[in-house]
């Protein structure tokens, strides 16, 4: 039982068996990628998928795959079109969890309504 648990969870996590078409096709079926060290994220990836680590590099310049603490304030590389959603579902429960770092950085409310202001105008 325990050997059909295992072949089950690699087969699910594209380890062994078909693999995805690609790494962006990787990071859509994951959810999220945890990626704080980059190069292991890569690896990650290519295991999955059969990418080299220089087509995944394109993918993240390109903007295809984003790397960003969108779980929690570990780097995960996740597909553009999940950011929003992720962000709305986990990020009231990071803010929450830094409350007390962004009191050290004095980061109010009145720094972040500039901040935004600031990277909104062209």
């Amino acid at each position: 039982m325990a050997g059909q648990i295992a072949a089950r969870r690699l087969r699910a996590q594209r380890l062994i068996g078909e693999p995805f078409h690609s790494a962006v096709d990787a990071v859509r079926w994951m959810g999220a990628v945890q990626s704080q060290d980059y190069a292991g994220g890569k690896w990650a990836l290519g295991l999955r998928s059969r990418a080299v680590a220089a087509a995944i590099d394109r993918l993240f310049d390109d903007g295809a795959i984003l790397r960003t603490h969108v779980l929690r304030p570990t780097w995960h590389f996740v597909v553009p079109e999940d950011v929003r959603w992720l962000l709305d579902i986990t990020g009231p429960r990071i803010r929450a969890g830094l409350a007390g770092r962004y009191r050290d950085l004095e980061l109010d409310d009145r720094v972040v309504a500039h901040a935004l202001a600031a990277s909104s105008k062209p």
